[in-house]
């Protein structure tokens, strides 16, 4: 009679974490197949079953990391390299280098050459590239004339640009003295109040306007003097006409501020050039006397970034 054993089972006790109530195998045999099987206690640790991390799990990890690696190959090679050679140079496997490639021409920061089906750089890599490179160009042609328009006029001078409905400023030059006033430099701001504010809705459509005045985006900033919707667009006008904007007390209580447009290559708007200080040094008056070192030093930034008068 043939041995009531299950055969090509290891029934050695291993933990089994979806066997319900059993801890283990051997306990939930029946008697009469138990007797036909070493006790748990015999069995040797060694033929214990430890649970470990599949080689696909762990290279799930620094993914990005990863895809950075992969990029930097695309982007050193001569040549557009295979998949074997993209993952003998980055130490990863061939499966893990083909999913990444995936990803990244789904959003096209890599491109497949259907004839080799090989990889090269997307499209999108130029364009990161090209913002980055305009970022630096503001910056170098930006960072001379501010300091020295802060050495004539003993005030902060700061740079902002638009992205989208927001006003970020990017650069500012602070004055060697006890009590100045600042640019929230990095800090996303609406376009519904202040100086460079008015300049960047100055570019835009008078439809375009209307919508950001009936949004009214909230910001986390309240100001203290925020200009009505009606007399925001006067004021705008007023930009159009003049070539430069002011703001009295709008954003910060004490604080009063003068800014004119940077032009790019294109007769663009590419910044917005200002100075800003306490209300009792910057009056009306002073902006007026002030205006033509504020426009001169936007007028050299401009030419640095290929702008030219018409």
């Amino acid at each position: 009679m043939s041995s009531p054993c299950l055969r090509g089972v290891p029934f050695d006790g291993t933990v089994l974490p979806l066997m319900g109530h059993c801890r283990t195998v051997f306990g939930c045999l029946p008697a009469r197949v138990k007797q036909c099987l070493p006790s748990p206690a015999t069995h040797p640790r060694s033929a214990r079953v430890t649970l470990s991390p599949t080689p696909d799990a762990t290279e799930e990890r620094g993914l990005l990391r990863r895809a950075v690696a992969v990029l930097d190959t695309l982007a050193t090679d001569t040549v557009p390299p295979s998949v074997r050679g993209i993952a003998e140079r980055t130490g990863l496997s061939k499966s893990a280098v083909q999913r990444i490639l995936v990803e990244l021409e789904a959003v096209d920061l890599a491109m497949r050459d259907p004839a080799t089906r090989r990889y090269g750089l997307g499209p999108r890599t130029l364009a990161l590239g090209s913002a980055y490179q305009r970022g630096l160009s503001l910056h170098a042609a930006s960072i001379g004339p501010m300091t020295d328009l802060v050495t004539e006029v003993a005030e902060t001078v700061g740079l902002s640009v638009g992205h989208a409905d927001r006003l970020i400023h990017v650069e500012q030059v602070e004055p060697q003295r006890r009590l100045s006033a600042r640019f929230d430099v990095g800090r996303p701001l609406p376009l519904w109040f202040g100086a460079p504010a008015k300049v960047l809705l100055a570019e835009r459509s008078d439809d375009e306007i209307l919508r950001v005045l009936d949004d009214r985006e909230q910001t986390d900033i309240e100001p203290v003097n925020p200009p009505a919707p009606d007399e925001l667009r006067r004021q705008v006008a007023d930009v159009r006409r003049t070539g430069h904007a002011r703001a009295f007390e709008e954003t910060i209580e004490g604080v009063h501020t003068l800014s004119v447009p940077v032009r790019g290559a294109l007769d663009d708007l590419a910044a917005v050039l200002s100075i800003t200080a306490p209300s009792e040094r910057l009056p009306d008056e002073r902006m007026d006397e002030l205006l033509p070192s504020l426009l001169a030093a936007a007028a050299l930034i401009s030419g640095r970034l290929g702008h030219r008068e018409r």
